[in-house]
């Protein structure tokens, strides 16, 4: 995947060569931010990609900022895209968390996407056949 830099940036980088996440790292010239309690930021990543034909890029979380409480928002990276990639960053914990120049924040995953048509079907034509689960949902299938 082709990348720029729009700004003064960590490269993104695989953490082992068989990683699936491409970590992205918070700018340098950004100013260290409290992200409070309930609260939401968004970071211009510094990071500009084409993305493969047939494929989107996702954000997800890295483990180590999920375990400061962070959560990475919805980020869906199509490959007609051509802007910068954003970071949005929620914050669901009591505690302020701190987010600094240079540290890693996220990971994107390349995944090959399927285009299919939406068909709109009276419901009776929906599930001919009847599936072992049905309509079970939360819990249908045991929670431990």
């Amino acid at each position: 995947m082709k990348i720029s830099k729009t700004k003064d940036v960590k490269t993104p980088i695989r953490g082992t060569t068989k990683s699936a996440g491409i970590d992205f790292f918070v700018p340098n010239d950004f100013e260290e931010t409290l992200v409070q309690p309930n609260g939401q930021i968004r970071i211009d990543s510094g990071i500009r990609a084409e993305v493969p034909t047939g494929y989107a890029l996702i954000a997800f979380n890295k483990s180590g900022v999920a375990l400061s409480g962070l959560d990475i928002g919805a980020c869906v990276i199509d490959e007609d895209y051509q802007g910068p990639l954003n970071l949005h960053l929620f914050n669901p914990t009591d505690q302020a968390v701190l987010i600094k120049p240079g540290q890693k924040l996220a990971q994107f995953i390349l995944i090959p996407m399927f285009y299919d048509e939406v068909e709109l079907v009276n419901d009776d034509e929906l599930h001919v056949v009847a599936s072992e689960r049905g309509d079970g949902a939360f819990g249908s299938t045991g929670t431990f």
